[in-house]
């Protein structure tokens, strides 16, 4: 949820979004890497014919791709949310958070986020470990 003040800029809106246009589109490109990089390790666990121990090595890239898609969709960076900084204009572009309530409200949306994406990542990995393909 993001809202736009009169300018039509987005504003900071503390454990609800922390991330402007620049950012999500980031995290939309981190997505898609990371989707990627889970299915080449996928068609090369399967053409090397690899033990089954190596296919928990999805688990990283899976992290990274399901990350970048939560992060998107929320529009909240979890660990901009741990550094008590916001980035609404362009990538990177950091304001600091002063107000201790906000903190803590980053600070929860950004943990509640952290336990979707281990959750999530750790799902694909044991489904794709358990599957006899």
């Amino acid at each position: 949820m993001t809202v736009e003040n009169d300018r039509g800029e987005e504003q900071y809106i503390p454990g609800n979004c922390n991330l402007g246009k620049a950012e999500i589109r980031r995290r939309y490109r981190i997505g898609y890497i990371g989707l990627v990089l889970t299915i080449l390790i996928i068609l090369i666990l399967y053409l090397t014919d690899a033990a089954r121990i190596w296919r928990l090595l999805i688990f990283i890239p899976a992290f990274y791709g399901v990350s970048g898609f939560i992060q998107a969709t929320k529009k909240f960076c979890y660990i901009y949310g741990f550094r008590q900084v916001f980035s609404l204009e362009g990538v990177r572009s950091f304001k600091k958070i002063n107000d201790q309530d906000f903190v803590k409200a980053d600070q929860r949306t950004a943990m509640k986020i952290v336990v979707a994406v281990t959750t999530i990542s750790t799902v694909i990995t044991l489904v794709y470990y358990i599957l006899d393909v």
